[in-house]
Protein backbone atom coordinates (compact mmCIF):
# COMPACT_ATOMS: atom_id res chain seq x y z
CA UNK A 1 0.00 0.00 0.00
CA UNK A 2 2.73 2.38 0.80
CA UNK A 3 4.27 1.66 -2.77
CA UNK A 4 1.37 2.42 -4.32
CA UNK A 5 0.54 5.79 -2.07
CA UNK A 6 4.06 6.57 -3.21
CA UNK A 7 3.53 6.50 -7.10
CA UNK A 8 0.40 8.34 -6.59
CA UNK A 9 1.92 10.94 -4.80
CA UNK A 10 4.21 11.52 -7.39
CA UNK A 11 2.13 11.88 -9.94
CA UNK A 12 -0.05 13.98 -8.33
CA UNK A 13 3.32 16.38 -7.67
CA UNK A 14 4.43 16.19 -10.76
CA UNK A 15 0.75 16.89 -12.32
CA UNK A 16 0.95 20.45 -10.55
CA UNK A 17 4.52 21.16 -11.74
CA UNK A 18 3.36 20.19 -15.34
CA UNK A 19 0.80 23.35 -14.99
CA UNK A 20 3.92 26.05 -15.46
CA UNK A 21 4.68 27.11 -19.07
CA UNK A 22 8.15 26.93 -20.21
CA UNK A 23 10.45 27.97 -23.55
CA UNK A 24 13.18 26.23 -25.64
CA UNK A 25 16.36 28.26 -25.66
CA UNK A 26 17.12 28.57 -29.23
CA UNK A 27 20.83 27.85 -29.33
CA UNK A 28 22.43 24.59 -27.41
CA UNK A 29 24.26 25.06 -24.00
CA UNK A 30 26.34 21.93 -25.62
CA UNK A 31 27.40 20.35 -28.48
CA UNK A 32 28.69 16.83 -29.40
CA UNK A 33 30.35 16.11 -32.87
CA UNK A 34 32.72 17.81 -35.08
CA UNK A 35 35.17 16.54 -37.38
CA UNK A 36 38.13 18.60 -36.69
CA UNK A 37 38.24 17.37 -33.15
CA UNK A 38 39.74 14.09 -33.71
CA UNK A 39 38.00 10.51 -34.11
CA UNK A 40 35.90 10.23 -31.15
CA UNK A 41 34.30 13.11 -31.97
CA UNK A 42 33.14 12.16 -34.92
CA UNK A 43 29.88 10.89 -35.00
CA UNK A 44 27.59 8.58 -37.17
CA UNK A 45 24.11 7.04 -37.83
CA UNK A 46 23.82 8.31 -33.47
CA UNK A 47 20.31 6.21 -32.65
CA UNK A 48 20.26 7.65 -28.81
CA UNK A 49 21.84 9.49 -26.41
CA UNK A 50 20.89 9.33 -22.75
CA UNK A 51 21.90 12.01 -19.88
CA UNK A 52 22.70 11.39 -16.31
CA UNK A 53 21.93 13.07 -13.34
CA UNK A 54 25.88 14.16 -12.79
CA UNK A 55 25.60 15.61 -16.95
CA UNK A 56 27.52 12.59 -18.25
CA UNK A 57 26.26 11.52 -21.66
CA UNK A 58 26.27 8.52 -23.49
CA UNK A 59 26.18 8.30 -27.09
CA UNK A 60 24.82 5.72 -29.21
CA UNK A 61 27.43 5.64 -32.00
CA UNK A 62 25.69 3.03 -34.14
CA UNK A 63 27.56 3.60 -37.24
CA UNK A 64 31.21 2.32 -35.53
CA UNK A 65 28.75 -0.06 -32.81
CA UNK A 66 30.79 2.39 -29.85
CA UNK A 67 29.01 3.66 -26.79
CA UNK A 68 31.23 6.10 -26.10
CA UNK A 69 30.81 8.71 -22.98
CA UNK A 70 31.56 12.14 -22.28
CA UNK A 71 31.59 14.02 -19.33
CA UNK A 72 29.23 17.19 -18.47
CA UNK A 73 31.72 19.48 -20.59
CA UNK A 74 31.20 17.45 -23.76
CA UNK A 75 34.80 15.82 -23.72
CA UNK A 76 35.17 12.35 -24.60
CA UNK A 77 35.66 10.03 -21.53
CA UNK A 78 35.85 6.53 -23.12
CA UNK A 79 34.26 4.47 -25.43
CA UNK A 80 32.51 1.47 -23.43
CA UNK A 81 31.73 -0.98 -26.27
CA UNK A 82 33.09 -2.04 -29.46
CA UNK A 83 31.94 -3.69 -32.90
CA UNK A 84 31.87 -7.39 -31.70
CA UNK A 85 29.51 -10.15 -31.33
CA UNK A 86 31.50 -10.68 -27.68
CA UNK A 87 30.22 -9.37 -23.97
CA UNK A 88 28.81 -5.12 -24.21
CA UNK A 89 29.43 -5.08 -27.77
CA UNK A 90 27.51 -4.15 -30.36
CA UNK A 91 26.66 -5.56 -34.33
CA UNK A 92 28.56 -2.75 -36.27
CA UNK A 93 25.14 -0.72 -38.25
CA UNK A 94 22.76 -2.29 -35.37
CA UNK A 95 20.86 0.68 -33.81
CA UNK A 96 22.12 1.80 -30.08
CA UNK A 97 19.90 3.32 -27.98
CA UNK A 98 21.07 4.12 -23.76
CA UNK A 99 18.82 4.14 -21.61
CA UNK A 100 19.42 4.70 -17.43
CA UNK A 101 18.51 2.04 -15.50
CA UNK A 102 17.93 3.09 -11.74
CA UNK A 103 21.12 5.66 -10.44
CA UNK A 104 23.59 2.99 -11.18
CA UNK A 105 23.58 2.14 -14.67
CA UNK A 106 23.04 2.34 -18.40
CA UNK A 107 21.31 -0.36 -20.59
CA UNK A 108 21.19 -0.86 -24.50
CA UNK A 109 19.42 -4.06 -26.44
CA UNK A 110 22.01 -5.39 -28.67
CA UNK A 111 19.96 -6.13 -31.07
CA UNK A 112 19.60 -9.31 -33.17
CA UNK A 113 22.42 -10.45 -30.90
CA UNK A 114 19.22 -11.22 -28.19
CA UNK A 115 21.22 -9.62 -24.90
CA UNK A 116 21.01 -6.33 -23.34
CA UNK A 117 24.46 -4.63 -22.40
CA UNK A 118 24.98 -2.82 -19.17
CA UNK A 119 27.55 -0.63 -18.24
CA UNK A 120 27.64 1.40 -14.57
CA UNK A 121 27.55 5.28 -14.74
CA UNK A 122 31.23 5.33 -15.58
CA UNK A 123 31.00 3.25 -18.78
CA UNK A 124 32.13 0.31 -17.36
CA UNK A 125 31.04 -3.09 -18.41
CA UNK A 126 28.31 -5.28 -15.99
CA UNK A 127 27.23 -8.24 -16.27
CA UNK A 128 24.99 -8.68 -19.59
CA UNK A 129 20.94 -10.09 -19.29
CA UNK A 130 18.40 -11.70 -21.35
CA UNK A 131 15.22 -9.95 -21.45
CA UNK A 132 12.80 -13.42 -21.08
CA UNK A 133 9.82 -12.83 -22.82
CA UNK A 134 6.70 -15.14 -22.53
CA UNK A 135 6.95 -16.95 -24.90
CA UNK A 136 10.69 -16.24 -25.18
CA UNK A 137 11.79 -14.17 -28.37
CA UNK A 138 14.91 -14.05 -29.81
CA UNK A 139 14.75 -10.36 -30.68
CA UNK A 140 13.90 -7.24 -28.36
CA UNK A 141 13.77 -3.83 -28.43
CA UNK A 142 14.52 -1.70 -25.55
CA UNK A 143 11.51 1.21 -25.77
CA UNK A 144 12.29 2.88 -22.40
CA UNK A 145 13.04 2.63 -18.59
CA UNK A 146 11.87 4.00 -15.28
CA UNK A 147 13.70 3.71 -12.30
CA UNK A 148 14.34 -0.14 -12.55
CA UNK A 149 11.53 -0.87 -14.63
CA UNK A 150 12.46 -1.67 -18.53
CA UNK A 151 9.95 -0.89 -20.94
CA UNK A 152 10.48 -3.96 -23.95
CA UNK A 153 8.95 -4.92 -27.36
CA UNK A 154 9.53 -8.62 -28.78
CA UNK A 155 8.10 -9.83 -32.14
CA UNK A 156 4.80 -11.53 -32.23
CA UNK A 157 4.26 -12.05 -35.81
CA UNK A 158 7.17 -11.01 -38.66
CA UNK A 159 5.13 -11.79 -41.53
CA UNK A 160 5.47 -9.70 -44.34
CA UNK A 161 4.37 -11.96 -47.37
CA UNK A 162 1.25 -12.23 -49.16
CA UNK A 163 -0.93 -11.73 -51.58
CA UNK A 164 -0.04 -8.73 -54.10
CA UNK A 165 -2.67 -5.72 -52.46
CA UNK A 166 -2.62 -7.86 -49.61
CA UNK A 167 -2.70 -5.46 -46.25
CA UNK A 168 -0.37 -6.43 -43.46
CA UNK A 169 0.91 -5.29 -40.41
CA UNK A 170 4.02 -7.24 -37.84
CA UNK A 171 2.83 -7.02 -34.98
CA UNK A 172 4.81 -6.51 -30.97
CA UNK A 173 4.24 -7.79 -27.60
CA UNK A 174 4.84 -4.99 -25.26
CA UNK A 175 6.16 -6.17 -21.82
CA UNK A 176 7.66 -5.12 -18.29
CA UNK A 177 10.59 -6.25 -17.39
CA UNK A 178 12.91 -5.51 -14.14
CA UNK A 179 16.62 -4.99 -13.61
CA UNK A 180 17.68 -9.17 -14.03
CA UNK A 181 15.47 -9.39 -17.39
CA UNK A 182 12.33 -11.30 -15.49
CA UNK A 183 9.19 -10.26 -17.07
CA UNK A 184 6.85 -8.76 -14.33
CA UNK A 185 3.79 -7.70 -16.22
CA UNK A 186 2.43 -8.06 -19.83
CA UNK A 187 1.19 -5.06 -21.39
CA UNK A 188 -0.46 -5.54 -24.96
CA UNK A 189 0.48 -6.42 -28.42
CA UNK A 190 0.15 -4.11 -31.03
CA UNK A 191 0.67 -3.81 -34.66
CA UNK A 192 3.05 -1.91 -36.71
CA UNK A 193 2.53 0.68 -39.44
CA UNK A 194 0.56 -0.59 -42.07
CA UNK A 195 2.02 -2.15 -45.32
CA UNK A 196 0.84 -3.12 -48.64
CA UNK A 197 2.26 -6.33 -50.86
CA UNK A 198 2.68 -4.88 -54.43
CA UNK A 199 4.06 -5.91 -57.07
CA UNK A 200 5.56 -3.44 -60.41
CA UNK A 201 7.96 -4.44 -63.02
CA UNK A 202 8.46 -8.05 -62.01
CA UNK A 203 9.59 -6.81 -58.02
CA UNK A 204 7.06 -8.08 -55.20
CA UNK A 205 7.72 -5.59 -52.10
CA UNK A 206 5.61 -4.94 -49.15
CA UNK A 207 6.64 -1.32 -48.87
CA UNK A 208 4.70 0.79 -45.73
CA UNK A 209 1.46 2.67 -46.44
CA UNK A 210 1.88 6.49 -46.54
CA UNK A 211 0.76 8.01 -43.22
CA UNK A 212 -0.23 4.38 -41.39
CA UNK A 213 0.47 5.08 -37.78
CA UNK A 214 2.88 3.17 -35.63
CA UNK A 215 2.37 2.69 -31.45
CA UNK A 216 4.26 5.42 -30.08
CA UNK A 217 5.01 4.82 -26.72
CA UNK A 218 7.04 6.05 -23.61
CA UNK A 219 7.76 5.20 -19.95
CA UNK A 220 7.88 7.68 -17.26
CA UNK A 221 6.57 9.64 -13.80
CA UNK A 222 5.51 6.00 -12.42
CA UNK A 223 3.30 4.90 -15.76
CA UNK A 224 3.45 3.75 -19.69
CA UNK A 225 1.37 5.79 -21.94
CA UNK A 226 0.29 5.16 -25.89
CA UNK A 227 -0.45 6.22 -28.43
CA UNK A 228 -2.08 3.46 -30.14
CA UNK A 229 -3.45 4.53 -33.63
CA UNK A 230 -2.18 7.91 -34.23
CA UNK A 231 -5.34 9.81 -32.72
CA UNK A 232 -4.85 12.15 -30.31
CA UNK A 233 -5.79 9.76 -27.14
CA UNK A 234 -2.91 8.40 -24.86
CA UNK A 235 -3.29 5.77 -22.72
CA UNK A 236 -2.14 5.11 -19.25
CA UNK A 237 -0.78 2.21 -17.75
CA UNK A 238 0.62 1.29 -14.51
CA UNK A 239 4.19 -0.35 -14.06
CA UNK A 240 2.07 -3.58 -12.77
CA UNK A 241 -0.04 -4.05 -16.11
CA UNK A 242 -3.12 -2.03 -15.16
CA UNK A 243 -4.92 0.30 -17.70
CA UNK A 244 -5.53 3.84 -15.98
CA UNK A 245 -7.78 5.35 -18.52
CA UNK A 246 -6.98 8.08 -20.89
CA UNK A 247 -6.18 11.24 -21.92
CA UNK A 248 -7.52 13.39 -24.59
CA UNK A 249 -6.43 16.78 -26.24
CA UNK A 250 -7.40 18.59 -29.30
CA UNK A 251 -4.82 19.03 -31.49
CA UNK A 252 -4.95 20.49 -34.93
CA UNK A 253 -5.13 17.56 -37.24
CA UNK A 254 -4.04 17.40 -41.46
CA UNK A 255 -5.67 15.86 -43.54
CA UNK A 256 -3.39 13.44 -45.46
CA UNK A 257 -5.60 14.59 -49.08
CA UNK A 258 -4.29 18.29 -48.45
CA UNK A 259 -0.19 17.15 -48.47
CA UNK A 260 -0.18 13.70 -50.60
CA UNK A 261 0.40 15.05 -53.48
CA UNK A 262 3.55 17.36 -52.02
CA UNK A 263 4.58 14.48 -49.79
CA UNK A 264 4.52 12.14 -52.94
CA UNK A 265 6.62 14.55 -55.01
CA UNK A 266 9.19 14.78 -52.36
CA UNK A 267 9.57 11.64 -51.20
CA UNK A 268 10.67 10.88 -55.42
CA UNK A 269 12.77 13.28 -55.52
CA UNK A 270 15.10 11.81 -52.64
CA UNK A 271 15.28 8.52 -54.66
CA UNK A 272 18.32 8.16 -56.66
CA UNK A 273 17.97 4.87 -57.94
CA UNK A 274 16.01 4.00 -60.97
CA UNK A 275 14.52 0.34 -60.60
CA UNK A 276 13.09 2.26 -57.22
CA UNK A 277 11.87 5.20 -58.50
CA UNK A 278 9.45 3.43 -60.94
CA UNK A 279 8.57 0.90 -58.74
CA UNK A 280 7.14 3.88 -55.67
CA UNK A 281 5.78 6.09 -58.96
CA UNK A 282 3.86 2.89 -59.39
CA UNK A 283 3.22 2.13 -55.81
CA UNK A 284 2.03 5.18 -54.65
CA UNK A 285 -1.15 5.94 -57.05
CA UNK A 286 -4.00 7.76 -56.11
CA UNK A 287 -6.06 3.77 -55.28
CA UNK A 288 -3.95 3.84 -51.97
CA UNK A 289 -6.02 2.83 -49.03
CA UNK A 290 -4.50 5.98 -47.42
CA UNK A 291 -5.94 7.17 -43.78
CA UNK A 292 -8.18 9.97 -43.35
CA UNK A 293 -5.55 11.84 -41.26
CA UNK A 294 -1.65 12.15 -40.86
CA UNK A 295 -0.57 9.86 -37.19
CA UNK A 296 -1.03 12.84 -34.61
CA UNK A 297 2.80 11.91 -32.97
CA UNK A 298 5.92 10.68 -34.22
CA UNK A 299 7.62 10.60 -30.89
CA UNK A 300 6.28 10.44 -27.44
CA UNK A 301 8.24 11.44 -23.95
CA UNK A 302 7.74 11.96 -20.34
CA UNK A 303 9.94 13.91 -18.26
CA UNK A 304 10.42 14.34 -14.72
CA UNK A 305 7.64 16.47 -13.99
CA UNK A 306 5.23 14.35 -15.37
CA UNK A 307 4.76 16.31 -18.78
CA UNK A 308 3.90 14.89 -21.98
CA UNK A 309 5.99 15.71 -24.86
CA UNK A 310 4.25 14.79 -28.45
CA UNK A 311 6.72 15.46 -30.94
CA UNK A 312 4.30 15.90 -34.38
CA UNK A 313 5.27 14.22 -37.33
CA UNK A 314 7.05 16.43 -39.75
CA UNK A 315 6.80 16.57 -43.85
CA UNK A 316 9.21 16.36 -46.34
CA UNK A 317 9.83 19.78 -46.26
CA UNK A 318 9.50 21.04 -43.01
CA UNK A 319 12.76 21.31 -41.48
CA UNK A 320 11.38 21.56 -37.68
CA UNK A 321 8.89 19.22 -35.79
CA UNK A 322 6.50 20.98 -33.79
CA UNK A 323 5.64 19.95 -29.83
CA UNK A 324 3.07 20.04 -27.68
CA UNK A 325 3.69 19.29 -24.18
CA UNK A 326 0.81 18.57 -22.24
CA UNK A 327 0.23 17.85 -18.39
CA UNK A 328 -1.75 14.63 -17.25
CA UNK A 329 -5.47 16.46 -17.43
CA UNK A 330 -4.55 16.62 -20.88
CA UNK A 331 -4.09 20.15 -20.95
CA UNK A 332 -1.55 21.99 -23.75
CA UNK A 333 1.00 23.90 -21.84
CA UNK A 334 3.09 24.42 -24.14
CA UNK A 335 4.10 24.11 -28.27
CA UNK A 336 7.33 24.44 -29.01
CA UNK A 337 8.96 24.53 -32.44
CA UNK A 338 11.87 22.22 -32.53
CA UNK A 339 15.40 22.99 -33.61
CA UNK A 340 15.75 22.44 -37.35
CA UNK A 341 16.63 18.85 -38.22
CA UNK A 342 16.20 18.11 -34.81
CA UNK A 343 15.48 14.19 -33.09
CA UNK A 344 14.49 14.25 -29.51
CA UNK A 345 16.45 11.52 -27.09
CA UNK A 346 15.52 12.63 -23.89
CA UNK A 347 13.50 15.34 -21.82
CA UNK A 348 14.87 16.94 -18.60
CA UNK A 349 13.36 19.01 -15.90
CA UNK A 350 15.21 22.09 -17.52
CA UNK A 351 16.72 20.07 -20.53
CA UNK A 352 16.00 18.48 -23.79
CA UNK A 353 18.84 16.03 -25.10
CA UNK A 354 18.62 15.18 -28.58
CA UNK A 355 20.71 14.86 -32.26
CA UNK A 356 20.73 17.76 -34.57
CA UNK A 357 23.31 18.73 -38.15
CA UNK A 358 25.40 21.77 -37.95
CA UNK A 359 25.60 23.56 -41.69
CA UNK A 360 27.87 21.27 -43.30
CA UNK A 361 25.33 17.86 -42.63
CA UNK A 362 27.82 16.71 -39.60
CA UNK A 363 26.43 14.83 -36.77
CA UNK A 364 25.97 16.11 -33.45
CA UNK A 365 24.28 15.41 -30.28
CA UNK A 366 22.83 19.00 -28.66
CA UNK A 367 21.84 20.20 -25.40
CA UNK A 368 19.46 22.74 -25.42
CA UNK A 369 18.12 24.37 -21.64
CA UNK A 370 14.34 24.40 -20.84
CA UNK A 371 13.05 27.40 -18.86
CA UNK A 372 10.04 28.91 -17.80
CA UNK A 373 8.07 30.76 -20.03
CA UNK A 374 7.50 34.38 -19.97
CA UNK A 375 4.15 35.15 -18.55
CA UNK A 376 2.36 38.11 -20.21
CA UNK A 377 0.48 40.93 -17.41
Amino acid sequence: MSAILSVVLLFAASTRAAAQAIRLLPQPILTIGAEDRGEPYMLERVNGAVRLSDGTIFVGNSGTGELRVFDARGTYVKSASRAGTGPGEFEQGSPIRPFRLGESAVIADAGSLGRVNRYDVRGNKRPQFVLHSQPQSALSIIEGAYRNAILARVTADARLSGAPGQRIAPRFRYSLYDSSGAQTHPLFELPTAERVVHTSGGRTRSPWLPFSANPVIAIGAGRVFLIRAGAPTIEMWSLDGKSLGQISWNPTRVRVKDVWSQWRAAELATITRQVDREFYTNFWNDHLPLPEFVPVAEQLHVDPLGRLWVIRPSMPWERSAQCEVLDQAGKIVARLKLPERFTVFQVGSDFVLGKGRDADDVEQVQLYRLEPAARSN
